[in-house]
């Protein structure tokens, strides 16, 4: 029978890392959390979608000490909503096979069993490349800006919530560079790893 198993993916801004999650829960069967958790939060909360995406995966202050157990009091949106995402997360993947996306999952499930933490990076040429396609940008240096300013958010909302360093391969299975292996090379890595571990046959 196979075990209950936990994916979570870190990743740099346009390695491809949200794709490779997709395609790697699609594979398996596993439950897919990423944006989508917003809808689900915005449903319980009442609070709007779009209320929601201006304040994911963004640090709130840098005066807030941060916390794992998590505060329930906590004061602003993204604190709430940080809240909000690790209880989901934690619920979820007490219940089923998850593959999460960003969200600091790594340090969230910290506690909890059979959890592989992947981290997803590529040569910067590359993500500018993957970027320029994505939004149809014509200009490099634009593409190459957007990248620096969107990781050194992720690092400081990152690190702000646990205090831990973004991208710190310590607690990571694996570290996979897309340049090298490809979005389905980075999957196939993964599967082979959760094989050989005995929770997938």
């Amino acid at each position: 029978m196979q075990k209950k198993v936990t994916v979570t993916i870190g990743r740099e801004y346009g390695s491809g890392g949200r794709e490779v999650g997709e395609k790697l829960a699609e594979r398996l069967g596993f439950t897919f959390l990423d944006k989508n958790i917003l809808n689900e939060i915005s449903g319980k909360s009442g609070i709007s979608v779009e209320e929601l995406m201006e304040n994911d995966e963004k640090p709130s202050s840098p005066f807030r000490e941060s916390f794992i157990p998590y505060d329930f009091d906590a004061d602003t949106l993204s604190e709430r909503l940080f809240d909000m995402q690790a209880d989901l997360i934690l619920n979820k993947t007490r219940e089923e096979s998850c593959v999460v996306v960003g969200r600091c999952a790594d340090v969230i499930l910290a506690y909890q069993d059979n959890v592989v933490n992947v981290f997803i990076y590529a040569d910067m040429e590359d993500k500018i490349d993957r970027i320029m396609k994505l939004y149809s940008l014509e200009d490099r240096q634009k593409a190459a800006k957007l990248i620096k300013k969107t990781e050194k958010i992720r690092r400081n909302y990152y690190q702000y919530y646990t205090d831990e360093v973004w991208g710190d391969k310590r607690n990571k299975a694996l570290m996979i560079n897309t340049s090298a292996a490809g979005v389905d090379g980075a999957v196939d890595l993964i599967e082979a790893y959760l094989k050989m571990k005995g929770y997938v046959e």
